[in-house]
Parts: structure tokens; C-alpha cells; sequence
């Protein structure tokens, strides 16, 4: 029930009070030499009580797919890509660094890879190259906060004011935004 939890908190905005559940809940995994997620952490158990669960000794799951929340939080709420048609064919890219100093990765759609790679004062993002099987555009949108006015020499930037700008993304292309993070 913990990734509800989280997923409401991120929707809300508080990727920064996530960040630290995530360091502290999943961190205390690693610190321990989870090489997977953990059916079950306490941070009170010491010794192979963390492998005890079910009144097994070694009844716990140490390689458990619901226990991997912060993969989906990470990439919906921090690197920010969602759909939002089906399968991708139009997306938004919203980044949150919430508290961390840069953030990259990718997520698969069926039209390719979108690509994100945000810092305090970069995001650069390269589009989905779209679908040959079904014509699909794979266009985007891309939203973020500044302080500064916005700089990017591959679109066309606009204000939606209070500190808020959007930029569309097309199919097939790599984006710079030279900006100041509102963070």
C-alpha cells in the first residue's frame, strides 16, 4: 500500500518529501546489499530476520515486483513522461528534479524511446521517433518551471506565466533547454 501512498504524495507535488522516503526506505535495502527489491523492509530487524516472513525463516521474497515502486514513481513523476493518447502516440514531459541535482533516463513506448536528461540548468530531451507501422506522429509536449526566461535554439518556448513555460516536441528530435530550476 506504500506506492499508493507515494503516487498520491507525487501527484500532489511532494516529489521532494518522496525523494527521502525512497533514500531511507529502498536506500536501507542497498545499504543491506539488496541487489532487488524486498518484499518487506524494516529497518529494526537486524540479521536474517530480514529474510523471516510467513513464520519461515527464509520465507520473505528478496526479489519482489511490488516492492519496485520507485521505478514507475521515478519515471512518471520525476523524469515526468506520460501518455497522453494511447500507446504513447502523444506524450507530455514534465520533469520534478524534487531535491536531486540531475535526472536521465528513458522510457519505452511502442513508437521508441523518449529520452530525458534534466540537471538544475538543462533539460535536454530526445523524442520518440514515431511509428512506421501506423503513421503515428509520436509528438510531444514538454512543461517545466524557470526562473529565468527559458532559452531553447530547436523550438519555440511559451510562457503560461507564474514561472510556467511549454514547448511542443516533434517526432525524431533532440531538444537543449537552457533554464534556471524553480525548485
Amino acid at each position: 500500500m506504500r506506492f499508493y501512498e507515494l503516487e498520491a504524495l507525487c501527484a500532489m507535488g511532494g516529489q521532494g518529501h518522496v525523494l527521502k522516503e525512497m533514500k531511507d526506505y529502498w536506500g536501507g535495502m542497498l545499504s543491506l546489499g539488496a541487489t532487488s527489491f524486498w518484499e518487506k523492509y524494516d529497518p529494526t530487524e537486524k540479521g536474517t530476520q530480514h529474510y523471516a516472513m510467513y513464520g519461515r525463516p527464509f520465507g520473505r521474497s528478496l526479489c519482489h515486483a511490488w516492492g519496485a515502486s520507485p521505478l514507475y514513481l521515478l519515471g512518471k513523476y520525476y523524469l515526468g513522461v506520460r501518455p497522453l493518447s494511447p500507446g504513447y502516440a502523444s506524450y507530455m514531459v514534465e520533469p520534478a528534479l524534487g531535491g536531486l541535482k540531475w535526472m536521465e533516463g528513458e522510457v519505452p513506448t511502442r513508437h521508441g524511446n523518449i529520452k530525458v536528461s534534466c540537471s538544475r540548468t538543462r533539460i535536454r530531451v530526445t523524442t520518440a521517433p514515431g511509428s512506421p507501422i501506423d503513421g503515428a506522429p509520436g509528438s510531444g509536449m514538454l512543461r517545466f518551471k524557470s526562473k529565468t526566461r527559458p532559452v531553447c535554439k530547436e523550438g519555440v518556448i511559451r510562457s503560461l506565466g507564474a514561472d510556467a513555460y511549454e514547448m511542443s516536441m516533434e517526432a525524431n528530435k533532440e531538444y537543449t533547454i537552457n533554464y534556471v530550476a524553480n525548485e
